[in-house]
């Protein structure tokens, strides 16, 4: 048999439908064609795992697009039209093609498009027909619906959140594509959408429910013929009608069987969704509980302002608090803010920054605050990560350290989840010498901070990532839905 010839992409947003940033190309910014290969090859993303298994099998890569930024508002029309027309420019032109892998995420919105991947898919599969197999990979974040269902062969989702597995997903939907170009399998999927939209605070799978859900889809996947079982918690800030839970089964040619297992299993997720809830510490509480400590670090995380799920990342009232205590040895990651960035760079190394920082985003965060200090570094906001996707690089824009007697904050012209220490470090601060680290991150931090903290505490701030989603407002979403319907 010749080499087989495989398309390959990244299309990557968690929309966050009820943030006042919208999207655009710019934020990405994208990879095309070759620039795709060079920037990912040898990373642990889920793009390295595609490049790795394929090059292994000496397939032929054709790259088309990899494009992912930061979560925020809806991403715009042309723009997102601009992505779906690349790929299928790619699909078109391209002769002989043996299969489409793809790294989506699973929760994106376009302005116009509510399923920007399913439609994205249902293009791909119009330009190649049902017999050329299209093999994805989906944050456990992901919005499952019939559209994404109904054109793809197979679906990896993420096993871990925080989400230390993109690569080991790429592996296996790599491995499988080119096991059904070979006609070792026939993938088929079936899933069972859930009406439960748990927020995402405890969806971590070291912990909570998802510990017990995760172990009965490991004992599916024992069973002869069943290639994958994903189980998908789904995002909850997104106002549309695909919103809910989901599991996705993928089988050797047995459709019975995967559909059996998701309605199995997605009784057994809907009957625990009380789970999924949890309580979080008010600021004062926990800012007294973080001074109060005999050691650190102790990390406060500003879980309602998320980066990671489309907050700004500018909140200030968590900073306030321990302003006002006059805390000492603080590490803040981070606080966007071009403006106080640009003034810092202005004022220079050692200078004195006196200005209101932070919230100037929209008015769900707090207030900006007045602060006065000195600066302590500058950088161009560019370093690898060492947990995670280890050895992508990051860019957060330029940044600035101010230090306010004794709490250090990393400003940021970009919105930045601090999930990996590096951006601490950066920046000068060695984040293990911190008594308190205040993170603006839900929970993808632990996979890195947690081996040398001595205690998280979650704190209960004001943001667009809030786990009480009754301060939304829903007009899209089905009913009846839980936690907002009684079931």
């Amino acid at each position: 048999m010749a080499s087989p010839r495989v398309i390959i992409g990244m299309m990557m947003h968690e929309t966050n439908t009820f943030s006042t940033v919208k999207t655009a190309l710019k934020d990405f910014p994208p990879q095309y064609g070759e620039e795709l290969i060079h920037t990912y090859k040898g990373t642990r993303s889920g793009i390295g795992g595609f490049i790795d298994v394929l090059e292994r099998h000496g397939a032929e890569i054709i790259p088309t697009i990899g494009a992912g930024a930061t979560p925020a508002g809806p991403f715009a029309n042309k723009d997102y039209q601009s992505i779906v027309n690349t790929i299928i420019k790619v699909v078109t032109d391209t002769k002989d093609i043996n299969g489409v892998l793809l790294a989506l995420h699973g929760a994106m919105i376009a302005e116009d498009v509510p399923d920007a991947e399913g439609t994205l898919l249902k293009k791909i599969r119009e330009s190649l027909g049902p017999k050329i197999p299209i093999i994805i990979t989906l944050d456990l974040h992901g919005l499952i619906s019939k559209l994404i269902v109904d054109n793809c062969d197979a679906i990896f989702g993420y096993d871990t959140n925080p989400h230390i597995d993109m690569y080991e997903r790429g592996v296996e939907a790599a491995e499988t594509i080119i096991k059904t170009i070979r006609g070792e399998v026939t993938p088929v999927v079936a899933f069972k959408k859930l009406p439960m939209l748990p927020p995402t605070i405890n969806q971590r799978t070291t912990e909570g429910p998802m510990i017990k859900l995760l172990e009965k889809a490991r004992r599916y996947e024992k069973m002869k013929g069943v290639i994958n079982v994903c189980i998908f918690p789904a995002f909850a800030y997104t106002d549309v009608e695909r919103v809910g839970s989901a599991v996705v089964v993928v089988t050797d040619d047995d459709r019975e069987l995967a559909q059996q297992i998701s309605d199995e299993l997605g009784e057994a997720m809907f009957n625990c969704r009380e789970e999924f809830l949890k309580t979080l510490t008010p600021i004062d509480e926990a800012v007294n509980r973080a001074i109060m400590a005999p050691e650190g670090p102790i990390i406060l995380a500003d879980v309602a302002d998320n980066p990671g799920g489309g907050a700004p990342g500018d909140g200030t009232e968590i900073l306030r608090e321990l302003i006002k205590r006059k805390a000492k040895n603080v590490g803040v990651a981070c606080i966007k803010d071009p403006e106080a960035v640009a003034k810092a760079i202005e004022v220079g190394v050692s200078g004195q920054l006196d200005m209101r920082i932070g919230a100037k985003t929209d008015h769900n965060h707090g207030e900006p605050i007045r602060v006065k200090g000195i600066i302590r570094t500058v950088t161009d906001g560019r370093f690898v990560y060492k947990s995670g996707e280890v050895g992508v690089t990051a860019d957060v824009g330029r940044t600035a350290v101010i230090d306010i007697d004794g709490i250090e904050v990393i400003l940021t012209e970009r919105s930045h989840a601090p999930n990996d220490p590096e951006i601490y470090r950066r920046n000068g601060i060695e984040p293990k010498d911190k008594k308190i680290l205040l993170l603006k991150s839900r929970g993808h931090f632990r996979a890195a901070y947690e081996p040398f903290s001595k205690e998280v505490i979650e704190v209960d701030g004001p943001g667009l990532t809030t786990p009480n989603l009754k301060r939304f407002t829903y007009t899209k979403i089905p009913h009846p839905m839980w936690p907002f319907d009684k079931m």
